[in-house]
């Protein structure tokens, strides 16, 4: 039908934006454990009661911000799957 248009589903939209999201998430998390291996030699005598390279500290860690970032992505996810695609179309 001409000037019928629908755009993606909201699902496609929403793995988009997850996708994009989980990126940068994984270049976050091997910077920052680059960073944080990096800076041990530094911190390691402000730590008490761990060892400066803790793999449980670490991973505990990874797994707690991953989930903060996604749980982050969220509402935006939720907001694009919903936009009309013609105003999409003609926002600057």
């Amino acid at each position: 039908m001409p000037g019928d248009v629908r755009g993606a589903a909201p699902g496609s939209v929403i793995r988009l934006v997850f996708g994009r999201v989980c990126l940068m998430i994984a270049a976050g998390v091997v910077m920052g454990a680059a960073a944080s291996m990096w800076t041990t030699q530094f911190t390691a005598s402000l730590l008490f009661g761990l060892e400066p390279r803790d793999p449980i500290t670490l991973a505990l860690a990874v797994v707690i911000l991953s989930g903060a970032g996604l749980l982050a992505a969220l509402p935006p996810a939720w907001r694009a799957s919903h936009v009309d695609p013609s105003v999409a179309l003609r926002s600057e």
